[in-house]
């Protein structure tokens, strides 16, 4: 089976709005830097997806509940454990894109690389080689 956004569309159906958003964008933007998508893509926009689910559940708990509501044994009050899921799914998520050059830092280094390639003589490119 190929990855083609309808799939994504039926695959991620029963999920948020906002993901199925997310993941058309991003095979979109992938889609358009190497000209196909590849299957192992699949496990990817799982794991996005997956990701993603949390940050959204966490970032929804978060705004109707406070992220300082939650008390403790002295009656204080303590930072929602929501806070922490939310950080450590944003982490997993800029990881996932970063590794797939996905993330605007990411996408601005591989050109980046990519223009000093097309500036390098094959003399400067033997020479760092040997060097």
């Amino acid at each position: 089976m190929k990855l083609t956004k309808d799939i994504i569309q039926k695959r991620y159906s029963e999920y948020d709005k906002r993901i199925i958003d997310f993941l058309s964008n991003i095979y979109e933007d992938v889609k358009e830097q190497n000209n196909k998508i590849n299957n192992y893509f699949f496990v990817t926009f799982d794991l996005l997806a997956n990701q993603l689910l949390l940050y959204f559940r966490a970032l929804d708990a978060i705004n109707n509940d406070a992220a300082l509501s939650t008390e403790d044994n002295y009656k204080r009050l303590a930072k929602s454990p929501n806070i922490a899921i939310l950080n450590h799914a944003h982490q997993e998520i800029m990881k996932i894109l970063d590794d797939y050059g996905l993330s605007p830092f990411a996408s601005a280094k591989i050109k980046r690389l990519n223009k000093n390639d097309d500036d390098e003589s094959a003399e400067e490119l033997l020479n760092s080689l040997i060097n």
